[in-house]
Parts: C-alpha cells; structure tokens; sequence
C-alpha cells in the first residue's frame, strides 16, 4: 500500500490548470469540468493527478487511468482491475492511496465546530462523549474511508452509528491509519 497527499492548495493558474487538464483521460476531463466551482475542479484534477503519479511510480503504468464502475459504483481501472486504489479531495488537501488489496481513503477539513445534528445522526453514543471538532472529523474520516473500502456506500445512521464498533473493541476486519494535520485529517482503511 502507498498512498500520496498534497495540502497545497494554492489555486493553479489557468495555464496551469489547463496544462494537468491536457494530461489527464477525457472521462477524467469531462468530470472534472462537472464541477461548478474552480476549487472542486481542482481538488479532482489534483486528485487524480496524484493516482497517475502513484501508478507510475509503483506500477510502471503511464497512461491515464480508465476508470469502469463496479455495480456498487467503486471504480476499477481498465486493464488493471487487480490495482486497487481511492481518492479523496477536500478545500484543504487532496490524497490517493494505491494497494494490491481493496483499500479506502479519505481526507476532511476540521471544522471550527461540531455539526451537532451531523454528529448525532453518524456518531454512536460512545464516539459522541467529548467531542470535539479534530476527534469529529478522525471518525469521519475512519467511517468514510472504511465505507469506501467496502463499496457500501452511506445508506443511513443504522449503519453509520456501529460502523466502528467492532474496530473500537480491536475486533475489525480492517486496518484503519490515520493522520492529523493541523486543519485536516486523513483516514486510510484496508483489509
């Protein structure tokens, strides 16, 4: 497992925005060009960059990654399906992470506070006790990664709540690593 993040978020000029856009698939232009806002724009292009970059150095693969969706929406990569990878992008920092084995990955902002009704609707009862906005988005990001691993998807609080029960007890069948920055987090999960 390998997994690359950049936290520097300095907007791109437009030559070079245009530039990583040149270097990247047309199914990766044309969702990156959904985005409404620049800075989404950029965080998928950075992220996706940051995939290439991973792929090369630990593969040898130099072409842009196809992507195909499995039927629960994870992305494979064409003619790879055997690298398995994630990526996440947030306002502060954008991460991928590469691996043999299936994996997930986030990245979240700390916010100044907590969204109470957020953090009642996807914490359990113990995960709420003292909580504060750093402890917040290390769950978050944890449940996030592991949901992305999975290829669940969020499908409500009943499964959200106990999500990390069995790891909080040391008796997941997942390995979660996570790291703290001073504004962000990053959560990375494999089997």
């Amino acid at each position: 497992m390998r997994y690359l993040i950049d936290d520097n978020m300095t907007p791109m000029t437009e030559e070079q925005f245009n530039d990583c856009l040149s270097r990247v698939s047309a199914q990766r232009r044309e969702k990156v060009l959904k985005y409404k806002f620049a800075a989404g724009r950029e965080q998928s292009l950075r992220a996706y960059m940051l995939l290439q970059q991973l792929l090369k150095e630990e593969y040898g693969i130099t072409e842009p990654p196809i992507f195909r969706e499995l039927e629960n929406g994870k992305p494979v990569i064409i003619g790879h399906e055997d690298i398995h990878f994630n990526m996440s992008h947030c306002k502060n920092a954008v991460a991928c992470a590469v691996s043999d084995k299936p994996i997930g990955i986030d990245v979240e902002r700390i916010q100044d506070k907590v969204n109470e009704s957020l953090a009642q609707y996807v914490l359990n009862e113990k995960e709420l006790e003292d909580i504060t906005p750093q402890k917040f988005a290390r769950l978050w990001t944890m449940k996030e990664a592991v949901v992305k691993l999975t290829g669940r998807g969020i499908t409500g609080k009943e499964q959200l709540r106990p999500l990390l029960n069995d790891y909080h007890n040391g008796k997941s069948p997942w390995q979660i690593i996570t790291k703290d920055f001073p504004d962000y987090v990053v959560a990375i999960a494999m089997t």
